[in-house]
């Protein structure tokens, strides 16, 4: 654990979720290859649907509305009714069909493994603190077995921007009745992160496990992280008693 910021207690703890309580990139990656397959087994306007085209069709779709760049979900949802109508299927059967194979992913997508000694932490952690959870994800932590730790959970998507955006930011500190330098946003991005909370006053702990470095911050976070469990000591004292 590195410092870069005379640290004061805080009131509540915001999380990000992917990359920072889990490792994401393996299960999108299964996801992503279970809804190819899906699609090219289940429907006819889908069995020429690899890889490529499916990437293709998605960066058609955000270049024609960017918007979509702020909701993954939705973002999945069109691309998904794209690639069908594309493939032969009529458009109302396309919608029906996304909608079907976007639950299926979702569900794929949310089959995280989270370490044992993340549940340890968040369970400690929630006994103390309200904490929230700050995604420009579409994570369903109920099947991923998080939803009991959070007061409250913020996605961007319908209005909501992405971080670094300031909406999720400012909501959640609105929430929880608090002054932003409050609150410690943990998370591993650099930019949506790090900046995107502290331009809002946040206080800030970057999860730093890939040997990232520090020196090419546009800004400097309150602390750095090598593991999550750092925390623990840092935010419990003495009643951090991991098993």
């Amino acid at each position: 654990m590195v410092f870069f910021r005379r640290w004061q207690p805080v009131k509540a703890l915001s999380f990000d979720l992917d990359d920072t309580l889990y490792d994401n990139g393996p299960h999108i990656a299964r996801a992503e290859a279970w809804m190819l397959a899906h699609l090219r087994s289940e429907y006819l306007a889908g069995a020429m649907l690899d890889a490529e085209r499916w990437h293709a069709c998605k960066r058609q779709v955000l270049l024609e509305d960017p918007a979509l760049h702020h909701d993954v979900s939705l973002a999945r949802r069109v691309s998904l009714g794209r690639a069908l109508r594309e493939g032969g299927m009529d458009g109302a059967s396309a919608e029906r069909a996304a909608a079907e194979v976007f639950a299926g992913f979702l569900a794929e997508r949310s089959a995280i493994a989270v370490p044992a000694s993340t549940h340890t932490l968040l369970a400690a952690l929630a006994r103390r603190y309200p904490l929230v959870a700050i995604t420009n994800g579409n994570l369903d932590l109920a099947r991923a077995g998080l939803d009991g730790y959070f007061h409250a959970v913020y996605k961007a998507g319908a209005g909501t921007l992405m971080k670094p955006a300031p909406d999720m930011f400012v909501a959640a500190a609105r929430d929880l009745g608090l002054a932003p330098a409050e609150i410690l946003h943990v998370g591993d991005h650099e930019c949506s992160d790090v900046l995107g909370a502290r331009r809002q006053g946040y206080r800030v702990a970057w999860l730093n496990d890939g040997q990232g470095d520090w020196r090419r911050l546009s800004q400097l976070p309150d602390l750095m992280l090598s593991r999550l469990e750092e925390l623990g000591p840092l935010l419990l004292g003495h009643e951090w008693a991991p098993s």
